[in-house]
């Protein structure tokens, strides 16, 4: 008997035992008191500021030069609630082109940084700022009495710079919580890259043709003497440029070098920034003498590519520039490869949309042009 009721006993535990198992199964909250979601946050911004900002962010504002490019690219353009006075022309920006919404946005004042009595009035939870200088965050983020995060703006023409586009990239995927689309945007850039270099790295130097840009746009549309030492689309082909880094003490700017400089280089093949064609053009006719007897314009090599620097640099333009630029100097290596194809997929994955045959109406397409 005995024996019996204990047997009773046990089984009658274990039933109410897996009815409380069953029970929080289907009821999680019976398992007890839970951690509630943090409401702030603390980061540290890319001039080493530590900066608090809201855990649930909806509303977010981005001030200076391709600040609002790198929240596009990171897919957050439904949490912008204003723009800077510039974003209401797209033109030759494909992030602004793929978004013509940002357009219909409050206006938080000019170019280059607002107004902080407009910014503060569209009651965003945080500010990007694209700005190297703490003593300006620290003073706008007084002024609004919002978090200001500091972004520090990259490039692809050299390693370092390409690692500070990926840092702000993780930075807003970090304040966002938008960790995942920083890690599918940088992997996807650095194959591009990585694709780049496996098609290029190989080919030596005595087989490639030597290369120079001109007419590139910087604050401006500029002529034939406008180039880089930097150029990306050579360095990621890793090609012949005429214009080495001794020769611009180092710089990896726009520069402008002295005219009768070229014809000693004289390059294979000639690109020419499409926002500088027509400068170019008359520069060669104005002096043949100069000019004239290069190879590349006595050959008709001289091809246009898609100017990249507008509000700063458009890293998708570089990339598709990057694709174009290899199919003419290794044709080989690149046969695979339609450029406008290759463009519109950089631009979908980037910015939202296809957008090359907008680019190409804006500047050109992808092709020869003529210097003479």
């Amino acid at each position: 008997m005995v024996k019996k009721t204990y047997i009773l006993a046990v089984a009658t535990v274990v039933v109410v035992v897996l009815i409380a198992a069953i029970a929080v199964v289907f009821n999680p909250n019976l398992s007890g008191p839970t951690e509630e979601q943090p409401e702030t946050q603390q980061i540290i911004d890319m001039t080493r500021r530590t900066v608090t900002v809201p855990s649930d962010i909806q509303r977010i504002i981005a001030i200076n030069s391709g600040c609002l490019r790198l929240l596009t690219y990171m897919g957050a353009s439904d949490m912008v609630c204003a723009v800077e006075e510039v974003e209401a022309s797209s033109s030759g920006r494909p992030y602004a082109m793929a978004h013509p919404e940002y357009a219909t946005l409050p206006v938080i004042g000019p170019a280059h940084g607002g107004d902080p009595e407009l910014i503060a009035a569209q009651a965003p939870d945080v500010v990007f700022k694209q700005d190297a200088d703490v003593t300006n965050l620290d003073s706008m983020q007084e002024q609004l009495g919002i978090p200001v995060i500091g972004l520090v703006y990259g490039g692809l023409d050299t390693p370092e710079k390409v690692q500070t586009f990926y840092d702000g990239l993780t930075l807003i995927g970090q304040v966002l919580h938008k960790e995942a689309r920083a890690t599918e945007v940088i992997n996807y850039v650095n194959g591009l890259i990585d694709d780049l270099d496996s098609r290029t790295s190989s080919v030596p130097d005595s087989e490639k043709l030597s290369v120079y840009v001109g007419g590139l746009s910087a604050r401006g549309a500029h002529g034939l003497v406008s180039t880089n030492a930097y150029y990306a689309p050579f360095t990621l082909t890793n090609s012949k440029n005429v214009i080495t880094g001794e020769m611009v003490q180092g710089s990896t700017s726009v520069v402008s070098i002295d005219a009768e400089v070229i014809p000693g280089l004289n390059p294979d093949v000639i690109f020419i920034d499409y926002n500088g064609l027509s400068l170019c053009q008359d520069e060669v006719a104005n002096h043949m003498d100069v000019y004239g007897s290069l190879d590349a314009i006595q050959n008709n090599c001289t091809y246009g590519v898609m100017g990249y620097n507008g509000y700063h640099l458009n890293y998708d333009v570089v990339l598709t520039d990057v694709y174009y630029v290899g199919t003419v100097l290794y044709p080989n290596q690149f046969a695979d490869i339609d450029p406008a194809e290759k463009a519109d997929e950089i631009y979908t994955f980037l910015d939202g949309a296809p957008l090359y045959v907008e680019m190409a109406e804006l500047y050109g397409q992808f092709g020869p042009v003529s210097l003479r």
